[in-house]
């Protein structure tokens, strides 16, 4: 089966986003039903903006939506670390609710599910998920930016979607070294797994992300219904070997979505033309070893 993924090489963030998405809209309306739409953005960072979802590309996806649901209630839902009001203050998503028949929502007060992962030995243990995300079948959109990372190599629309789904005071018992820390990511994701993907790569982080990265200039925005198909084309810009990242090699093998390149099919600008290769981690070497 071929899974679709839309990338466009531009010169407006907000822009941009909402043309990748309309690339695809029969896609996401095909999936979206009368589902609640979800919006999960990515806050690493309470104030370093770099390592957040930028106001402007969830403006470009509130803009998509608003063109083809007119007057759908969306929500914005994070689990910041620490205090996730702060974030949305701190970078303008309190402007938002102005704009459109928006939300926001701070996962972080609950209600919550226990999940069970393992630790390093194996062992079984507890993290509490945000119950809105598991019980009410939202409509799950991860916007999520281009990446690097201390421990699993990138961070991308999967794994903004899993990680930001677990109470921000449970999020380090997921991290059992990087063996067990990639399975887990890939068993979080079968439980939260997004049903768009919006990747923005106008400007990534590389070097020493998720927090303390370096900007780099890609000018892009990567969309698709099928979120393993749109982090293995972002893998692809980054210059990164899927396979040497753990999570997704397991999510593929969980069969959670199309990884193989030759049944991905690329609509808008063509991938060769959008490759930005990525400095990655210092310790990246050693995030290898999974």
């Amino acid at each position: 089966m071929t899974s679709q993924v839309s990338m466009i090489k531009g010169q407006d963030r907000r822009e941009d986003v909402r043309r990748s998405l309309e690339q695809i809209e029969e896609d996401i309306l095909a999936l979206v039903g009368n589902r609640r739409i979800v919006i999960k953005p990515n806050f690493v960072s309470t104030s370093i903006q770099l390592a957040a979802t930028h106001v402007d590309h969830v403006r470009g996806i509130l803009d998509f939506f608003k063109e083809v649901l007119p007057g759908e209630n969306i929500l914005i839902a994070e689990a910041a670390p620490g205090n996730t009001w702060k974030a949305f203050k701190h970078f303008g998503y309190e402007q938002l609710v102005e704009e459109y028949p928006v939300e926001l929502v701070d996962l972080n007060q609950g209600p919550f599910h226990a999940i069970t992962l393992s630790d390093w030995a194996g062992k079984p243990m507890e993290v509490r998920a945000s119950k809105l995300l598991l019980e009410e079948n939202p409509f799950l959109v991860s916007a999520a930016r281009l990446k690097t990372h201390d421990t699993v190599v990138v961070t991308l629309s999967i794994k903004n979607m899993a990680m930001g789904s677990i109470l921000s005071h449970d999020k380090s018992k997921v991290h059992q070294g990087i063996p067990r820390t990639n399975r887990n990511i890939a068993e979080l994701a079968r439980h939260f797994w997004p049903d768009l993907s919006v990747i923005d790569g106008y400007e990534g982080m590389e070097g020493d992300g998720p927090t303390f990265g370096d900007p780099i200039h890609v000018g892009i925005a990567i969309s698709g219904t099928d979120a393993l198909a749109v982090d293995r084309i972002a893998c692809e810009v980054m210059g990164v070997g899927f396979r040497k990242v753990g999570y997704l090699f397991f999510c593929e093998q969980m069969g959670l979505g199309e990884a193989h390149l030759n049944n991905i099919q690329m609509v808008g600008s063509p991938l060769e033309q959008c490759i930005t290769p990525f400095r990655l981690h210092r310790g990246v070497e050693e995030q290898y070893r999974w």
